[in-house]
């Protein structure tokens, strides 16, 4: 029934647009339908989404978001060398999901005092076409999508990927792409041992 819904409706639409019912109408509303089927062909569901855990989600954003404020007043009011140091720190995330990237990526962007500079899937190429994520590391992994964060206040790169891989737990937990298993070989404390060598 579902599946017919969407067509019953542009066939009304249609008749509505002609403001009467009539045998021609219908013979142009049952093409009409035809053609955008045709056209339009149903995107399979990539992702199950999580009522409950995409409210905790937000909650958890709504904390991190007063709290980096806090820490950008501070450091704009009393600034010293540890709260002025920043850098760039690239985060191996789990998933090759670009939608969970796209939301980890902007909910770190939309956090004061962090910037998503750039998300790469693995393996692509960089324009000197080196396909590294970054100098020296291994590339024999062509799995999930690295982001390179601008920290301001950074302090040791391995907690902002263990603060990045939480966050991605719970996107992944509210907005799960349909093919993710979670890897049981995966010992990570939040961060990814790839990326920390």
């Amino acid at each position: 029934m579902n599946r017919l819904l969407p067509p019953l409706m542009v066939f009304i639409v249609w008749i509505a647009l002609w403001g009467e019912l009539t045998w021609a109408n219908a013979a142009s509303g049952v093409v009409v339908v035809a053609f955008i089927g045709f056209v339009i062909r149903p995107v399979p569901r990539q992702h199950r989404v999580n009522p409950v855990a995409l409210v905790g989600l937000l909650g958890i954003f709504a904390v991190r978001l007063v709290t980096s404020s806090a820490a950008v007043v501070l450091t704009v009011l009393a600034p010293n060398a540890d709260r002025l140091r920043s850098g760039v720190v690239a985060v191996r995330l789990r998933t090759d999901s670009l939608l969970v990237a796209t939301i980890v990526a902007d909910a770190i962007s939309l956090t004061p005092g962090t910037l998503t500079l750039d998300a790469r899937p693995a393996g692509e190429r960089t324009r000197s076409g080196d396909t590294s994520a970054q100098p020296g590391r291994d590339t024999g992994d062509a799995h999930g999508v690295t982001l390179y964060i601008h920290v301001l206040g950074l302090s040791d790169p391995d907690d902002i990927r263990t603060d990045v891989a939480g966050l991605e737990r719970r996107v992944l937990a509210a907005v799960t792409p349909v093919d993710f298993a979670p890897d049981v070989h995966d010992t990570r404390d939040g961060s990814d041992r790839r990326t920390q060598r």
